[in-house]
C-alpha cells in the first residue's frame, strides 16, 4: 500500500474490529438523503429543457450523479468508511464536472467552491487526517478561483442550460444549510447522550463503591488489605475478630500480632506455590485461602481458621507414624520386616550399583517355635542387631522375613564367599534365654544383583531358594544352575499360561462380599486356571508368574472381558463385581483407553465394575490415572490394605471408595494395644472421608462378632462364602428362583 493510500484510509476510528457508532452512520444516511432528493428534485426539474435544447451530458451528469448517491445510499449500511470516502470522492467529482460542463466562469467558480464543505464532512464522517487531507486539496480549487483559471470544454458560443445558475445555487443552499447542520445536529446529539451516559455511569461507579464497601464489611470471608510492608490498612469485621484486632487502629502491622516469619506469604516463586501459607495468632493457626492484587501496592488477603486442619493433620501424622512402624518393623523381633526390605531392594537396584543378598536360615528354628516366648525372642535378635552395627560393610539394618529366617544387604569389596563365611560365624553363638541355653546357628543363601534377579521379589526368591535347595552339610550356599533350571522351568509355565489366555482356559470365580446384616454387596472376580497340559495350577503359582513375565496385563484385560461378559448375559447381578488391578496396569498409559473400550464394546456401565488397586500402585504418583478411571464412574478401592507402600495420607489423596483391609492387620487385633488404637484410628478417618472399610478374611463367627464390635460393617471371606465358579452362581440362581416359584 502507497504513503498516499495508507494516510487516506488508516484513521484513528477506522478499525476491521471497531463498529461503527450510530450517530455516524445517521449523519451519513442524512447527507446522502437529502443530496439524494435534492440531485432528483435537479434532474426533474433540467430534464425538458435539455431534451429542448439537446443537451445530453446535462441527462448523463445529473441521473449519473442521483444514481451514484442513491447508491451510496444502499451502500452506506454495509460498507460505512467505503461509502464515506466515494461521497466525498463524488463531491470532488461533481466540482471538477461544473468547472468542465459550465461555459460560465462565475457558475464554475461555485461549483468549484462546493468543493470546500469535504473537510467539514470528512471530520464527521470519518477522522481529521482525512479532512486535513481535504483542506489541502482545496487549495486547488481556491487558487482556480482567485486566478480566473477557466477549464470548461464547452465553447462559450454553446447554449447552457436556463436553470444552471439556480441549480448550482440550490445545491449549495441545500449543503450548506440542511445537510450539514443536521449531519452537525445529529453529531452533537451523539455527544450529548454521551455525556449523559458517563455522568450516569459515573453517579452508578459511586453507587457500587457504597455496596462494594457494605460487601466487604459484610463478607462471608474474613478479608485484610496489606501493603507491602505487611502493614494492615483495611479488614472487615470478621477478619478483626478472627485476628483479635477489633479495639487496635488501622493500620497495624501483622508483626504486632504474630511472631511467625511471614515473608514468604508474599513470595511468588514457583517453589512457594504448594507451601502450606500460615501464621499463628493467640492460640489460632490462620490460613491465607487466596491473594489478589487490588493495585501496584495493595494486596486482599482471604484468611481462614484452620487450627482444626492442623490438629487434624497431626493426628493423621501420628497414625501414619504407627501405620509405617506396623507396616516395616516386625512386632516379635523389633526388627524391620519385608516389606521394608523389598523397599531396600528396589532402592539399591534402581542405583545400580552391585550387591548381595544373604539369607541366613535358622538352623535351630523347632527350639525357637516351642521353647522360646516372644520376649526372648526379641533378646535373641537384638543380639544379632548388635553383629550388624558392628559390621562396617552393612549398607543398613537387617529385616527379619519370617520362619526363623534374617536378609542382610551387603555391598562389599570383599570375596563374597568370604563375606558369606564371616556372617556365618557371626551368627554362630550361644545365648541364654531364660531357663535354656540357646545355640544360634544359620546356614546362608546368597543371590546377587544383577546376576541372580533385576526384581526385587525375584531377587528375594532366588536367594530363598538358595537356603531351601542347599544339600545338608553345606552351610553357604550361592543361587545355583539347579535354580537357574528351575526358572526355566516357570519360564516354561508362563509361555503356557500366555497360550492358555489366548485358549481361554482362564475361568472366571466369584466370592461375595457382605454387610453387617449379611446381604450381597458386591463380588470379588478371581482367575483360576485350568491347563489342558497341567491340570488345576493354583493361583499362588500363576499369579507370580504373570507378574514376574509381564502377563498381569493380560490377564487383567482377560478377567475385565469375561466379567463384562457374565454381566451382559446376567442382568440381575446388581452390585459391582471388583477386578484386582497391579500396579503394572495402573502404571500402563493405555490401560484407561482399553479397559474402557472394553465396558463400552459390552455396553456395562463403568459403576458396575470396582477395581481393586494393590497397595505397591502408590510407590509412584499414579493420582492422575486414578483420577481418571474415577471420572469416567469407575469404582476405586484398595485390596489388602496394610501390607505394601501405601500409608494413610496417601490414600486420602486418592478418588477411592473402599479400602479392604488385610487379615494380617487383624490378627491379634485386641491383644496388641497399639494395633487396636491403629485400627479404631482408620475407621474414624474413613467414616469421615465416607471411604467404606471392608475386613478380608473372616472365617468363623468370632471373627465376624469382633469386627462388628470395632466398627467394621463390611466383609469377605469363607465364613460368607468360598469363591465358586461364575456358572455355579448363575446354576445357585436358577436354583434358587426355581424354589421361590415352587413355593409361591
Amino acid at each position: 500500500m502507497s504513503t498516499f493510500s495508507r494516510f487516506f484510509l488508516l484513521e484513528e476510528e477506522q478499525r476491521p474490529t471497531v463498529k461503527v457508532p450510530a450517530w455516524r452512520l445517521s449523519a451519513l444516511r442524512i447527507i446522502l438523503a437529502t443530496g439524494l432528493i435534492l440531485c432528483f428534485g435537479i434532474f426533474l426539474n433540467s430534464l425538458p429543457a435539455a431534451i429542448d435544447y439537446d443537451l445530453n451530458y446535462v441527462i448523463a451528469l445529473t441521473a449519473g450523479y442521483t444514481t451514484s448517491l442513491g447508491g451510496l445510499l444502499y451502500l452506506s449500511k454495509r460498507a460505512f468508511f467505503l461509502t464515506a470516502h466515494l461521497l466525498l470522492l463524488s463531491i470532488v467529482l461533481a466540482s471538477l464536472f461544473i468547472n468542465l460542463f459550465i461555459p460560465n466562469i462565475e457558475l464554475a467558480h461555485l461549483g468549484s467552491i462546493f468543493m470546500y464543505i469535504t473537510p467539514i464532512i470528512a471530520l464527521i464522517l470519518i477522522g481529521k487526517r482525512t479532512a486535513t487531507l481535504y483542506a489541502a486539496i482545496n487549495v486547488l480549487p481556491f487558487l482556480m478561483i482567485v486566478n480566473n483559471v477557466d477549464i470548461s470544454i464547452i465553447p462559450k458560443s454553446q447554449r447552457m442550460l436556463v436553470d444552471a445558475p439556480l441549480h448550482i445555487q440550490l445545491l449549495l443552499f441545500f449543503f450548506l444549510n440542511c445537510c450539514i447542520p443536521l449531519a452537525v445536529w445529529r453529531t452533537s446529539l451523539a455527544a450529548n447522550r454521551l455525556n449523559q451516559h458517563m455522568l450516569e455511569n459515573n453517579t452508578l461507579l459511586s453507587s457500587q463503591k457504597q455496596i462494594y464497601q457494605r460487601f466487604f464489611q459484610k463478607s462471608y470471608n474474613a478479608i485484610i488489605l496489606v501493603d507491602p510492608q505487611f502493614n494492615i490498612v483495611e479488614a472487615n469485621d470478621k477478619a478483626k475478630r478472627l485476628l483479635g484486632i477489633q479495639t487496635a487502629p488501622l493500620p497495624l502491622n501483622l508483626s504486632r500480632i504474630t511472631h511467625d516469619d511471614i515473608t514468604y506469604l508474599v513470595s511468588d516463586s514457583d517453589l512457594l506455590m504448594d507451601v502450606e501459607k500460615t501464621f499463628a495468632v493467640n492460640e489460632r493457626c490462620i490460613g491465607v485461602a487466596a491473594q489478589e492484587q487490588h493495585s501496584e501496592s495493595i494486596k486482599a488477603w482471604y484468611l481462614e481458621d484452620v487450627s482444626d486442619q492442623q490438629q487434624m493433620q497431626h493426628d493423621l501424622l501420628a497414625l501414619d507414624v504407627a501405620h509405617q512402624q506396623a507396616k516395616y518393623f516386625d512386632k516379635a523381633t523389633n526388627l524391620p520386616n519385608k516389606t521394608w526390605l523389598l523397599e531396600q531392594l528396589q532402592v539399591h537396584i534402581d542405583r545400580g550399583t552391585p550387591f548381595a543378598l544373604l539369607i541366613a536360615d535358622n538352623l535351630n528354628k523347632h527350639v525357637l517355635d516351642y521353647m522360646i516366648d516372644g520376649e526372648q525372642h526379641r533378646t535373641l535378635y537384638a543380639r544379632i542387631n548388635q553383629l550388624v552395627e558392628q559390621e562396617p560393610d552393612l549398607l543398613d539394618q537387617i529385616a527379619y522375613i519370617g520362619a526363623g529366617r534374617i536378609a542382610i544387604l551387603v555391598e562389599t569389596q570383599r570375596s563374597l564367599s568370604e563375606t558369606a563365611n564371616r556372617w556365618h560365624k557371626n551368627l554362630d553363638f550361644w545365648l541364654k534365654l531364660g531357663q535354656h541355653q540357646f545355640h544360634s546357628k544359620y546356614a546362608i543363601g546368597i543371590a546377587t544383583y544383577p546376576e541372580h534377579g533385576y526384581v526385587a521379589e525375584r531377587l528375594l526368591k532366588n536367594a530363598l531358594q538358595a537356603c531351601e535347595l542347599r544339600a545338608p552339610e553345606q552351610m553357604v550356599t550361592v543361587f545355583d544352575q539347579l535354580t537357574r533350571r528351575q526358572t526355566l522351568a516357570r519360564h516354561e509355565m508362563a509361555l503356557l499360561l500366555e497360550k492358555s489366555i489366548e485358549l481361554g482356559e482362564l475361568k472366571l470365580y466369584l466370592q461375595s462380599k457382605h454387610d453387617i446384616n449379611k446381604n450381597i454387596i458386591g463380588y470379588e472376580s478371581l482367575a483360576r486356571w485350568h491347563s489342558n497340559l497341567l491340570g488345576w495350577v493354583p493361583p499362588s503359582q500363576f499369579i507370580p508368574i504373570a507378574e514376574e513375565f509381564g502377563l498381569v496385563s493380560s490377564v487383567t484385560r482377560n478377567m475385565l472381558t469375561m466379567v463384562c461378559e457374565f454381566l451382559t448375559q446376567n442382568a440381575y447381578i446388581d452390585v459391582p463385581i471388583a477386578i484386582n488391578i497391579s500396579s503394572r496396569d495402573i502404571a500402563d498409559p493405555e490401560f484407561v483407553n482399553d479397559i474402557q473400550k472394553i465396558t463400552q464394546s459390552y455396553g456395562v456401565s463403568p459403576d458396575s465394575i470396582e477395581l481393586e488397586l494393590t497397595e505397591y500402585s502408590f510407590a509412584d504418583d499414579h493420582n492422575q490415572t486414578m483420577v481418571r478411571l474415577e471420572a469416567l464412574g469407575f469404582i476405586l478401592s484398595i485390596d489388602d490394605f496394610g501390607t505394601g507402600y501405601s500409608n494413610i495420607a496417601r490414600v486420602l489423596e486418592c478418588p477411592i471408595k473402599r479400602l479392604k483391609l488385610d487379615r494380617s492387620l487383624l490378627t491379634d487385633i485386641n491383644d496388641v494395644k497399639k494395633q487396636h488404637a491403629l485400627l479404631l484410628g482408620l475407621i474414624t478417618i474413613c467414616d469421615n472421608m465416607q471411604i467404606s472399610l471392608l475386613a478380608e478374611g473372616v472365617e468363623t463367627h468370632d471373627d465376624y462378632a469382633m469386627l462388628c464390635a470395632l466398627g467394621i460393617r463390611e466383609f469377605q471371606g469363607y465364613w460368607f462364602s468360598k469363591p465358586c465358579a461364575a456358572e455355579d452362581l448363575i446354576l445357585k440362581h436358577k436354583s434358587s428362583k426355581a424354589d421361590a416359584a415352587t413355593l409361591s
